[in-house]
């Protein structure tokens, strides 16, 4: 019974390190300077488009410049999701924003699209169905990394 109960120990350790390897596989990918090209909130335009300055990917971090200041969020890629998940952590916060989120390599540069519930300060715990920022507190980001 040990040796069965060893083995799928071991199994279960070696399926979250290649889970944890293809997270860090794809949030690589991302890794770049972005201009936002669109912000959905409520499914509506919003103007916080036009105030981002830029918005950089790297180690793991999103940083968002609007030329006051720059808001940095920790986050963590599911890519075993369809499609892919996001979770947001605030620098500084202790609660985290659950997203989704896709990416599409177009002629102008990688398009990312990121999808999150920004209702209070976790979202309460739920993640949007898709892309087109319908529903209360709903906002998508649409960014793209220059070639």
């Amino acid at each position: 019974m040990r040796y069965i109960l060893g083995i799928a120990l071991t199994c279960a350790l070696c399926a979250f390190a290649v889970a944890d390897e293809k997270a860090d596989e794809a949030a690589k990918k991302l890794e770049g300077t972005y201009t936002m090209t669109e912000f959905l909130l409520d499914g509506k335009p919003n103007a916080k488009a036009d105030k981002v300055k830029s918005v950089e990917i790297k180690d793991g971090v999103i940083s968002v410049n609007d030329g006051d200041k720059v808001e940095d969020a920790k986050f963590k890629l599911n890519p075993s999701k369809t499609p892919m998940e996001i979770d947001l952590t605030l620098k500084g916060g202790n609660s985290t924003v659950l997203g989704i989120c896709q990416t599409k390599e177009t002629d102008k540069g990688l398009e990312l699209t990121i999808a999150f519930i920004h209702g209070g300060d976790d979202g309460n715990g739920k993640r949007p169905k898709d892309f087109k920022g319908e529903g209360k507190d709903v906002v998508v980001m649409k960014l793209l990394r220059k070639k």
